[in-house]
């Protein structure tokens, strides 16, 4: 966190990027097997009884589902905790994390919506999306965090 040494806060801004990096490792999934690059743990994968050559295969069933839930889920937690930060800073900062926080977990919503198969299908948000995302990043309203299904 950019001009502020204050422990708490940079663990509440450690938990904002990384649920943003994830959050744009499971957007991308498929794009990321496309250049040999996997970022889903193994030790989840086997956890989930999904193996590498499943992913490289392709094969999207109830496992991945489930391996990808869970990592929603878990993405959302961290976002979750990383509002704690929004308003205990000030300006320009605060927008950024508004904006960033409200576009994460909109992606990750759009994963759930289509059923976590991140290997036939990007996640994306539309134009319309983009637009009231951003009108809410202004406005002063709480920011909540859905459960996973």
């Amino acid at each position: 966190l950019f001009g502020y040494r204050d422990e708490e806060w940079q663990r509440l801004s450690d938990a904002t990027c990384t649920a943003l990096q994830l959050t744009n490792f499971w957007q991308d999934v498929r794009r990321d097997l496309g250049k040999d690059r996997i970022y889903i743990p193994l030790e989840e994968m086997e956890r989930f009884h999904y193996s590498e050559e499943d992913l490289l295969a392709a094969r999207f069933d109830g496992r991945l589902r489930d391996l990808m839930a869970f990592q929603v889920r878990r993405t959302r937690e961290l976002f979750r905790s990383g509002l704690e930060l929004i308003p205990r800073v000030r300006g320009r900062l605060r927008l950024d994390l508004r904006l960033f926080s409200l576009g994460g977990l909109a992606v990750l919503d759009a994963i759930e919506d289509i059923g976590y198969d991140v290997l036939n299908r990007r996640p994306k948000l539309s134009r319309a999306r983009k637009a009231l995302l951003a009108l809410r990043g202004l406005l002063p309203l709480p920011i909540s965090v859905k459960e996973t299904k």
